[in-house]
């Protein structure tokens, strides 16, 4: 009987590895087919309650709203992003290929460092051809980097496809789906499958409400700073800033810090306090309120878990490593927890 059942998990082993080989260039949008179906699922339930219990319907209805809701501003977006690279790349390349660099007069006036920075400059720098050299060796691979990304994005509506037609038997049957994934998952692990499907829906909860939510919050409100200050490209310097929020321990200082600085030697001084107050006053004070207190509500795993998973995640995985890693150290997590359960009281009556 026991090599029975071994041999129905093996063969039941082998035929998810083939399964999930068919669906790898699939996986992807089927993950965030998952979890835009499992965040967005109150609305839905909301839907189907309004649609008379009707699935097909439901599901269809939320679908096509999700897909309003999310393409049509990130359609938008995108266009302005990849015209304020072109800019931002005109500009650059114009202003320091073709002109000369003059050192901000608080620095000139330095006792012997000034003085010897100058002249370096002129000596070095301020050759026309080997200036416009160096701007191309510093711009360009950001620039392509960059454009690689928004274009990337941008050829993806295939992928979106898949993810729009997924998300529909998402909301229809994902309820039986679910199911079917638990009593499976508890042949093999027994009860602890409910705590690890709690585990992985506390986590997609808190990266969502709490680190996605917070550097968009960000992005949005740094980009809001650099449009009243003056900065050029707004929407480009606030889709970097919510980027970099997503990172633990560097965060949004990455992108406004280094523009407050240039400010500053500029002789642009107002504009350099302005955007330093505002970076380190509001937007980091929306990153240390936002998510500390959406990810309290959502989940009990530790915020350094959520923050490091979210790091390693993006290394390891790409953009959906947002999710993925999390979940593994939720899993992990819930894993550990539950075996100390399990130890605990037969330490207990050893001891």
């Amino acid at each position: 009987m026991q090599n029975h059942q071994s041999f129905g998990l093996i063969l039941l082993g082998v035929v998810v590895g083939l399964g999930l080989f068919v669906v790898k260039p699939f996986l992807a949008p089927l993950a965030w087919a998952a979890i835009l179906a499992y965040v967005t699922d109150p609305a839905h339930r909301r839907i189907l309650r309004l649609s008379g219990d009707r699935p097909t319907l439901a599901a269809t209805v939320t679908t096509l709203l999700l897909i309003i809701v999310l393409v049509v501003p990130v359609s938008i977006l995108l266009i302005r992003l990849q015209s304020e690279l072109a800019a931002a790349y005109r500009e650059l390349s114009t202003r320091f290929a073709e002109q000369p660099f003059v050192l901000p007069e608080a620095i000139t006036r330095i006792p012997v460092v000034g003085p010897a920075l100058n002249e370096a400059l002129t000596r070095v720098w301020n050759d026309p051809e080997l200036r416009k050299q160096q701007v191309n060796e510093w711009l360009e691979p950001w620039i392509r980097e960059l454009a690689g990304m928004v274009g990337k994005i941008g050829r993806s509506a295939a992928q979106l496809a898949v993810t729009a037609v997924a998300l529909f038997f998402f909301y229809r049957d994902g309820d039986q789906v679910l199911e079917q994934v638990r009593k499976g998952l508890r042949k093999v692990v027994g009860d602890p499958a409910d705590h690890y499907f709690k585990a992985v829906g506390d986590t997609t909860r808190a990266v969502v409400s709490g680190v996605i939510v917070s550097a968009m919050a960000q992005g949005f409100i740094a980009g809001v700073g650099y449009a009243i200050i003056g900065v050029g490209t707004p929407i480009l310097l606030g889709a970097l800033t919510a980027l970099t929020a997503l990172i633990p321990f560097i965060g949004t200082v990455a992108v406004w810090g280094p523009i407050s600085v240039w400010l500053l030697l500029s002789d642009q001084v107002g504009a350099g306090l302005a955007l330093l107050a505002w970076g380190a006053v509001v937007v980091n004070l929306t990153d240390n309120i936002l998510k500390p207190l959406l990810i309290s509500n959502a989940t009990d795993i530790p915020l350094v878990m959520v923050l490091f998973g979210v790091m390693g995640g993006l290394l390891a995985f790409g953009l959906i490593g947002l999710f993925l890693g999390p979940l593994i150290l939720a899993v992990l997590l819930a894993i550990w927890r539950e075996w100390l359960d399990e130890d605990g009281p037969a330490g207990a009556n050893a001891i």
